[in-house]
């Protein structure tokens, strides 16, 4: 059996003109038996690229742009890249329409969220009211779990996590508000800001807010998620 191609998104530093992935999302692909391919931003290519790659994962990186969720941006919004919003929703948009299986960690999660018509907190520390916010941007090692989630039993991500609560890494000051038509909430942190989410009618489309990809070097049960979205993708 072939290994499957798995497209990555890119960060790109605007200063330098270079594109950037963490080692950590191709090494967890490769891991679970897939093929790493580094997609740059090339919204033009997004249908090719989704005819010849078998899954998508949608990379952590900056803030997205407000606009694209129907809001003006708030003082503590950080910064934002125009061009990779604008990739992403191409690739996901082409994704989808072939039903392929897709991804998204941290960043990818608030704009799978966004582009299927949810909304975001730009700023969780200064938005979130509905409970006392605890701390979700950690100051320690990528790999350590600094806080627990709870996964909703019964979804797609708890068939792969095999636990109803689990410690996570966390790297984020934006998360999903209110969760796009279709999709269902399937983790939750501790102050209920949403930690992972999936989309009902599609066979494989998972977003989760942390960052699993950094454990690639331990084993855990973060390894059953990638090789989850790896052998969904040889189908």
């Amino acid at each position: 059996m072939s290994k499957p191609l798995i497209g990555i998104s890119l960060s790109f530093n605007d200063k330098d003109r270079i594109y950037q992935s963490g080692e950590t999302y191709i090494e967890s692909v490769r891991k679970a038996g897939g093929i790493p391919i580094l997609l740059p931003h090339s919204p033009e290519d997004a249908q090719a690229l989704a005819l010849r790659c078998d899954g998508l994962l949608i990379s952590g990186g900056p803030d997205i742009d407000p606009s694209l969720f129907g809001e003006q941006p708030v003082p503590k919004l950080g910064s934002i890249c125009p061009e990779r919003d604008a990739s992403e929703y191409a690739l996901l948009q082409a994704f989808l329409a072939v039903g392929k299986p897709i991804l998204g960690i941290c960043r990818g999660m608030q704009i799978l969220n966004a582009f299927c018509g949810g909304t975001l907190y730009q700023d969780l520390g200064s938005q979130y009211t509905e409970a006392p916010v605890q701390k979700h941007v950690q100051e320690a090692p990528r790999w350590f779990t600094s806080h627990e989630v709870t996964v909703v039993q019964g979804t797609k991500l708890s068939a792969m996590l095999q636990a109803e609560k689990i410690g996570v890494n966390s790297y984020h000051h934006q998360a999903v508000k209110d969760i796009a038509p279709g999709f269902t909430i399937t983790a939750t942190a501790h102050d209920g800001v949403i930690e992972a989410i999936e989309k009902l009618d599609h066979a494989f489309c998972v977003g989760i807010q942390w960052h699993p990809e950094c454990m690639f070097a331990l084993n855990t049960p973060f390894d059953n998620l990638f090789t989850a979205f790896v052998n969904a993708c040889h189908e």
